[in-house]
């Protein structure tokens, strides 16, 4: 199962994206729902980002997806019935188990705006109050909710629901290797990106006048010595060489639409004036010995080597103003200089000097979703050039 915000990964809503961003991104939403036909998935809810696809373009998904797309509480406005389908049974030897998805409704405003006249999304506990009560009259002895909703709304769903054993968690962040238990549930939360796989083992133990669940949680990391499935391996291939035309074939047009990642960057530059790093050789030799001495100096190579060269989510921190006039479609590869100290053209000359680095530029790359294991201080201390004279 998968509880959200799959379709559209690179964090922004479709609604600030350029067309050929948009038509990355969906690229990359059919890698994924193939490879998730691949895995034999039971479900898949959406979370608000994939809402901002549009219910219309959710609807084409569904039809190429082999797994159910579970949405209890969006709903037809005239007709006041699920846009899509609200629950599941799956027989698990002899035991039903019923799966429903629920997303919140402060979500609402994903909607894209011409739909909101048509579609809503109505109160999750009210759906959820329906749903069980039909899981129940169909004799299902487990109920799952799928729910992209806050903690507390999660919380809240288990505490008036008794039915409910288990809560898979989206929109949640972060990792939790133990269930979160409320009442006779278990909130489940496996972190995000794909890099942990959530793992229930769990069988009931029945009386005449109780039915318990006795269970066993662990959460996997999916680390690199699990070798890729040959069909997988092929169909991310096939992504790769199509997503490639798109940014490496041609420059960028400087009268085209900015890159969202560049807009949401907390120092992003207005005008782009990226010369390169040979332009700071003249006058900063023992820094830029330094810097090719760092792994930000073969930052694109790592790329190249796990053949991501394409892929418009690494490009951004692997390359220098990545969509930018004068950026990476130009010449820029790897973390150079001007990554860090900003665009310089009419530097020296303009008299101004770089500006400080500090923690919060290397956070734009290193964030806890990209780099985990990151540290400021001994990650500084491999990469900090010489001081200038």
């Amino acid at each position: 199962m998968d509880s959200g915000d799959l379709l559209h990964p690179s964090g922004y809503d479709i609604f600030a994206l350029s067309q050929k961003e948009k038509g990355l991104t969906a690229l990359k939403a059919d890698l994924y729902l193939d490879t998730y036909n691949l895995m034999r998935y039971d479900a898949f809810t959406p979370g608000e980002v994939d809402l901002s696809w549009g219910v219309a373009e959710l609807k084409k998904m569904a039809k190429k997806a082999k797994f159910p797309i579970l949405l209890a509480n969006l709903q037809d406005r005239q007709t006041r019935k699920p846009v899509f389908q609200p629950y599941v049974i799956k027989e698990m030897g002899s035991i039903r188990v019923g799966l429903f998805g629920l997303l919140s409704d402060r979500f609402s405003g994903n909607l894209e705006p011409h739909e909101r006249a048509a579609f809503q999304l109505s109160d999750p506990l009210e759906a959820a109050k329906q749903v069980v009560a039909e899981l129940k009259k169909k004799r299902c002895k487990v109920i799952i909710a799928v729910a992209h909703m806050e903690e507390g709304e999660q919380k809240k769903l288990a505490e008036n629901f008794r039915e409910i054993y288990f809560v898979v968690s989206g929109h949640t962040r972060g990792l939790k290797r133990q269930p979160a238990e409320v009442r006779n549930a278990q909130i489940l939360t496996a972190g995000t990106r794909g890099e942990y796989l959530g793992q229930m083992d769990f069988f009931l133990s029945e009386k005449p006048d109780e039915t318990r669940i006795l269970s066993n949680y662990q959460i996997i990391p999916l680390r690199e010595h699990y070798p890729d499935h040959p069909q997988t391996a092929r169909r991310v291939d096939r992504f790769k060489a199509d997503s490639k035309p798109l940014y490496l074939a041609e420059g960028q047009d400087p009268t085209s639409e900015k890159d969202p990642w560049m807009q949401n960057r907390p120092y992003a530059y207005p005008i782009s004036n990226y010369l390169g790093d040979q332009s700071c050789l003249s006058c900063h030799q023992p820094q830029h010995e330094n810097w090719k001495k760092t792994g930000h100096a073969r930052a694109y190579q790592t790329l190249i080597r796990e053949k991501r060269e394409a892929d418009h989510t690494c490009l951004p921190c692997h390359t220098t103003g990545f969509g930018e006039i004068s950026g990476f479609a130009d010449v820029l590869e790897n973390v150079q200089c001007e990554s860090c100290h900003g665009p310089k053209r009419g530097h020296p000359d303009d008299g101004k000097k770089g500006a400080a680095v500090g923690k919060k530029q290397c956070l734009v790359c290193h964030n806890p979703a990209k780099s985990p294991n990151f540290d400021y201080a001994s990650y500084l201390a491999k990469i900090r050039c010489p001081a200038s004279q």
